[in-house]
């Protein structure tokens, strides 16, 4: 959980410090979001074709877990500026369940939730070739599993 909540604060004070020091016009900004224990195979593909509206958000759609992936995200500005606050619905799903026999879901399951909660547009990317993402260990080893 903790990395989960350091990773989420990191994503949240770099986007409000880009937003604070930005010239441009949010309207037609598309945010993209890696985490950074996510290591990219080849160059993303991200068409313009994709059409984001404000409220458009794509992840890829393996290791989803459930919910959605949270390692790499595509987003309008107001999917953007609610995808960076997700620890807010991460600590209050946790918290409603701190005494509860029920476990504490993934991060998936938790994104996921946010998002939807949120009415954002979430589409699942389909091709896994386009957005060929690896999970960099803690140890700094990538899980043979990972590179199927």
């Amino acid at each position: 959980l903790m990395n989960m909540f350091r990773q989420g604060n990191s994503l949240r004070e770099a986007f409000f410090y880009g937003q604070k020091h930005s010239n441009y016009s949010n309207d037609d900004i598309v945010y993209i979001f890696a985490r950074s224990d996510t290591f990219l195979k080849s160059p993303v593909d991200i068409p313009c074709s994709f059409n984001l509206n404000k409220t458009d958000i794509m992840t890829p759609s393996w290791m989803n877990f459930g919910g959605y992936n949270d390692r790499f995200a595509v987003a309008g500005p107001d999917a953007a500026a609610v995808y960076v606050t997700k620890n807010e619905g991460y600590k209050k799903a946790i918290l409603a369940r701190r005494n509860k026999t029920e476990p504490i879901m993934n991060s998936e399951r938790l994104l996921r939730d946010w998002l939807l909660v949120n009415r954002l547009n979430v589409t699942e990317h389909e091709d896994e070739m386009a957005w060929a993402l690896l999970r960099v260990r803690a140890d700094r080893h990538i899980e043979l599993n990972d590179k199927r």
